[in-house]
């Protein structure tokens, strides 16, 4: 008999071998194995514990705008292969927190003018870069008024 978790899961008969399917990822058993001679069980052998393997990530995609204005925000998409991944923790970097930061969640804050990477990191060693240039925020031009004005020429001013 095969013992899983001290629950008997399997019968075996005429092997020393036996390959457990359907585990789940890193996650701890315990197993321990018996014999029956057709009438009565033997005492269990010696327990022996392991752990699955977790499910790396292999790879990591990171999607987001490659434009923004200052003063906006904007959250980063990441995509892990696989899916099921045991460990899907991303961390993000920006390459410099004076024109972008990004928070823990994969917000971007767009600080002042300049070109910035952020970098997504997956806890399997894996990453993904995007870069983005941010601009000056937009602003809205009002009471525009001309003056000097000839033949040939004119002044425009505004606020």
């Amino acid at each position: 008999y095969i013992y899983q978790n001290n629950e008997k899961i399997k019968e075996v008969t005429d092997a020393k071998t036996v390959t457990i399917t359907g585990l789940a990822p890193n996650t701890s058993y315990t197993y321990a194995v018996s014999a029956w001679n057709g009438i009565r069980e033997s005492a269990k052998s010696n327990v022996v514990t392991v752990t699955t393997s977790a499910i790396p990530v292999t790879s990591i995609t990171l999607s987001i705008s490659e434009t923004m204005e200052v003063g906006n925000s904007i959250k980063a998409t990441v995509t892990l292969t696989p899916t099921d991944a045991t460990n899907q923790t991303v961390t993000y970097n920006s390459s410099d927190a004076t024109i972008a930061t990004v928070a823990a969640d994969g917000t971007v804050n767009a600080l002042k003018a300049g070109t910035v990477t952020i970098t997504a990191n997956a806890s399997s060693g894996k990453s993904a870069t995007a870069t983005i240039k941010v601009y000056e925020a937009l602003v809205t031009v009002s009471s525009l008024a001309t003056s000097n004005v000839t033949s040939s020429a004119l002044t425009l001013t505004w606020v």
